[in-house]
């Protein structure tokens, strides 16, 4: 009985038409044996059946008596030390990362680990009630809705599983850009220690003098001492200040290592000041805290977060789905080739969500190298006996800040819809219309603009430029034809648009850090100072202090 053989393949042919045939191949033999009409019957059977039986022993036979390459449980078992390997070298480098970076950074890592676990345990979710089970409950749900709607049982599943994998792809790589940032503020911080003493330090006496700044800056001469009587009047220092000019765009982003090293000194000089700290303060400690702070704000990821990709990747998705391709990785993806650029629906958004981001990847530095310049205390160098002089950082001058707008047109009611309150002081009058929540609402505009940036090189990336590469590769080749393709005329500008797009975005990324470091000035010196930061930053100081005294007395000891 052809029906209870559980392992028969027979190859899309009815097993009662397979039992037919041989019986009537036996009734025509009625004079031979029992034993030859078995023959007979068996040998009416279709070689596919006999092929199985030659397979299945072919198999058993190499893997009992083989190479060890061909035994599945050796592939299973590389597979699983494959894993634990990965494990391992995650764990060991999450140490590493402990080990290596300031106490105050390690809320940073923290925060990243804690948001990609989130991250991961949407996938579980996803694989034990949607994708691991497609006849009951939500993956029953979705199969019906999917299957009434779209006309496909599947389509609807196999997105949710797209879609996951485009939010971890978008988050891990937000991540990477994360510590990209991590990294440029830990060379930030070496920078600050080592540099400020050792470059600018001409002399070699020890200790960095104003005409030392001034050369390093490279400032220019402006008329201070008017009178010549060696004395600065009010009047003398706010006719300077009017008269010196504010750094341009790309003064700031081409500023050197040692031009910044000046200026945290000159920051340095201005804390102390203020603050009545001591000379041994140490800066770079401070703003140590203050990076670790800003940077632990702008890896925390809300669910409202995810928002702004709706949009576009449920237009992607609509002609993807349209033509019943759920994304990049389907094997009819090529159908959707060319549609992309040719869809109004798609094109126009995409346009308009690369010039968002743009102009405001650049506003934001626009506005914060704005502020800080205003922060900044002003050195000069007198052209009456070219004596390098302080002045007061310019937003001290009440012209200067009646002229100073870092809010210009439509920009006033987009910070008054984002939160933007009336400024306590002058410092948060600088921030515009943003005001007294300026800090807040330009940290949450730093993270949700490079957000945006991840989020077209990832998803344009992947699910078009590669889509369409390997369509045009496959065609010149001859592998597939233009029909295979969704619109092969539009190929190439699609492949040079989107590529174009992408490219911009990263152009973005690469102000992101200094952005950054923009915004930590210009939110935690003159009346912003953070009393926490420099409480923990001289906390710190004492602590190293006393390990090194502790060091010194061991190693006296250990000499006597």
């Amino acid at each position: 009985n052809l029906h209870n053989i559980p392992f028969l393949d027979l190859g899309g042919v009815s097993a009662d038409a397979i039992t037919t045939g041989a019986t009537t191949s036996a009734t025509t033999i009625t004079t031979t044996t029992t034993t030859t009409t078995t023959s007979s019957v068996l040998s009416t059977q279709p070689s596919f059946l006999l092929n199985h039986g030659e397979v299945e022993s072919s198999t058993t036979s190499t893997a009992g008596g083989g190479s060890i390459l061909s035994n599945p449980s050796f592939w299973a078992v590389n597979i699983m030390v494959s894993i634990v390997g990965l494990l391992y070298v995650w764990e060991e480098s999450i140490h590493y990362l402990r080990k290596n970076i300031p106490k105050a950074l390690e809320p940073v890592i923290d925060s990243m680990l804690a948001e990609v676990g989130g991250i991961g345990f949407i996938g579980l979710f996803l694989e034990i009630f949607i994708t691991n089970d497609e006849s009951h409950g939500l993956g029953g749900l979705l199969c019906n809705l999917s299957e009434r709607f779209l006309g496909e049982e599947m389509i609807l599943v196999e997105a949710f599983e797209f879609l996951h994998s485009v939010f971890f792809e978008v988050g891990v790589a937000f991540f990477f850009v994360s510590g990209i940032v991590v990294n440029a503020v830990l060379r930030r911080i070496n920078e600050l220690s080592k540099i400020s003493q050792m470059t600018l330090d001409t002399d070699g006496d020890g200790e960095v003098s104003i005409d030392e700044l001034a050369d390093a800056l490279k400032v220019r001469s402006v008329l201070v001492d008017a009178d010549g009587d060696g004395q600065l009047s009010e009047r003398e220092i706010t006719d300077a200040l009017r008269r010196t000019e504010r750094r341009g765009f790309f003064d700031e982003l081409n500023l050197t290592v040692k031009q910044r090293a000046s200026e945290t000194l000159l920051i340095r000089e201005r804390l102390l000041t203020q603050q009545n700290l001591p000379e041994t303060f140490s800066v770079e400690k401070y703003f140590e805290q203050i990076f670790a702070r800003n940077l632990k704000e702008m890896v925390e990821l809300s669910p409202l977060t995810w928002l702004p990709l709706i949009p576009l990747i449920a237009l992607l998705n609509a002609i993807d789905l349209s033509n019943e391709v759920v994304s990049a990785t389907s094997l009819n993806a090529f159908v959707s080739s060319g549609n992309f650029i040719s869809s109004p629906s798609f094109f126009y958004p995409s346009i308009a969500a690369a010039a968002l981001s743009l102009g405001w990847g650049v506003f934001n530095f626009w506005k914060l190298k704005a502020i800080k310049n205003m922060l900044l205390p002003t050195l000069v160098r007198d052209k009456n006996g070219n004596k390098a002089t302080f002045l007061p950082p310019r937003y001290k001058d009440k012209k200067l800040r009646r002229l100073f707008n870092s809010s210009p047109g439509i920009i006033k009611q987009i910070e008054q819809f984002c939160g933007g309150t009336k400024g306590r002081n002058n410092h948060e009058r600088l921030f515009g219309a943003a005001g007294g929540n300026g800090p807040e609402i330009y940290g949450k505009s730093i993270k949700f603009q490079i957000w945006l940036c991840v989020a077209q090189i990832i998803f344009l990336f992947d699910e078009i430029v590669v889509r369409d590469w390997k369509a045009l590769v496959d065609y010149n080749n001859g592998f597939i034809s233009g029909d295979s393709i969704g619109n092969v005329d539009m190929l190439v500008p699609e492949i040079g648009f989107y590529s174009v797009i992408v490219g911009l975005a990263c152009v973005q990324l690469v102000l992101a850090p200094t952005t950054f470091f923009l915004y930590s000035t210009a939110t935690s010196i003159e009346e912003m100072t953070a009393e926490w930061a420099i409480t923990e930053a001289t906390k710190q100081i004492e602590e190293e202090n006393e390990e090194k005294d502790e060091a010194a007395s061991l190693e006296f000891v250990e000499s006597r």
